[in-house]
């Protein structure tokens, strides 16, 4: 009896020995690559270092202004009796866009009219007596006091007109200003003119803008000045018009810096007949600066920044490898690598920031 619970004792004993033995055998043989290991390669995208043509270029940014912006205001003080337009509506010089109540202002014209009236009448009266009185004094039938005073009568008169012509002059004006009038072919905008309103003179009612060709104007920097010349061909683009190029040329160029930024004011012009540009849309310029050349270049998604200085990845043996770099200017989606890079290098592009200088790498699918 003795002996059949010792043998029972003893199987789960040889078991357990049995157990460990071939675990260490295992070990021993290069058993490691039997046992589950979690994979620690990164996962990434490449692409090859290749030279790509490429154009130099002076990236600005600006606005877009219309060719002629005319603020309308009243010259008078009055109350809107009427707005004619509205905001987005295409006028031509002439075209009345706001009229004011001009009752006061027709009596007032009236009233210069009917002393203008009389006035005339007074002064041909004045110089029919003069005329008489100068052949009778000529013939010795009058004398010479009686002449002086027809004399002073036709100048009185004439006094007298010139002064109601004048005052009927002024008076057809401010009736004329009671009806307030284009003075550019354009569209209008920034309308603030109500009915009712009570204006006084030079208050902002609306602008007039003509935007049948308008002007990109951005600054220019000092150091790229002698980049840049009159005549000189423009790409323009607006965030409105995603993947449209608008072209244009420079026409002027400010000859003197601004005083606070230092910076020269250029402007580039536009051709804007269908008015797709409107002024005040935010405007990306280019200007091609040189010849085209071969530069070497790399997605900018390959670049990583550390402490002012630029770094890429190339995959090297399945293990990324970082190498320091001198980055030159950025063209759309690529940058330029001046050096640290030799062309035909597998370049990283993704995950670049999750990297460490010789961790292991593979190839996304």
């Amino acid at each position: 009896m003795k002996g059949f619970k010792l043998k029972y004792w003893l199987i789960p004993v040889i078991l357990f020995f049995g157990l460990t033995m071939i675990l260490k055998s295992g070990a021993v043989s290069g058993g490691k690559a039997k046992l589950p290991v979690s994979d620690s390669a990164v996962s990434v995208k490449m692409v090859q270092a290749e030279y790509t043509n490429y154009v130099p270029m002076l990236l600005l940014n600006g606005s877009i202004e219309g060719k002629t912006t005319a603020a309308i205001s009243a010259k008078i003080a009055g109350r809107i009796e009427a707005v004619l337009v509205e905001e987005g509506q295409k006028v031509r010089v002439g075209d009345p866009l706001v009229k004011l109540e001009s009752a006061e202002l027709a009596n007032s014209l009236r009233a210069a009219k009917e002393a203008a009236a009389k006035a005339q009448i007074n002064y041909d009266l004045a110089r029919n007596d003069f005329n008489r009185y100068q052949t009778l004094n000529n013939q010795g039938a009058i004398s010479q006091q009686q002449l002086d005073n027809a004399t002073a009568k036709l100048k009185s008169a004439e006094a007298d007109l010139a002064s109601t012509t004048a005052n009927l002059d002024s008076a057809d004006k401010q009736y004329g200003n009671g009806t307030i009038l284009a003075p550019v072919d354009g569209v209008v905008a920034n309308k603030t003119a109500t009915v009712g309103q009570v204006i006084s003179p030079g208050a902002a009612l609306m602008v007039v803008e003509d935007i049948n060709q308008v002007f990109a104007v951005v600054n220019i920097e000092q150091k790229d000045l002698g980049r840049i010349k009159l005549g000189q061909q423009a790409s323009v683009t607006v965030d409105a018009y995603e993947g449209k190029v608008f072209t244009g040329t420079i026409e002027t160029i400010n000859p003197e810096a601004g005083a606070s930024s230092r910076m020269f004011r250029a402007r580039v012009k536009l051709d804007n007949l269908d008015g797709a540009l409107r002024a005040g849309m935010f405007a990306k310029v280019q200007l091609a600066t040189g010849d085209s050349m071969q530069v070497l270049a790399v997605p900018q998604s390959a670049v990583i920044q550390k402490q002012g200085l630029y770094y890429i990845f190339t995959g090297e043996n399945s293990k990324a490898v970082r190498h320091q770099v001198e980055i030159g200017e950025v063209t759309g989606e690529t940058i330029q690598i001046k050096s640290g890079l030799q062309p035909g290098e597998q370049v990283i592009i993704s995950s670049v920031n999750q990297l460490k200088d010789g961790q292991t790498v593979k190839v996304a699918d």
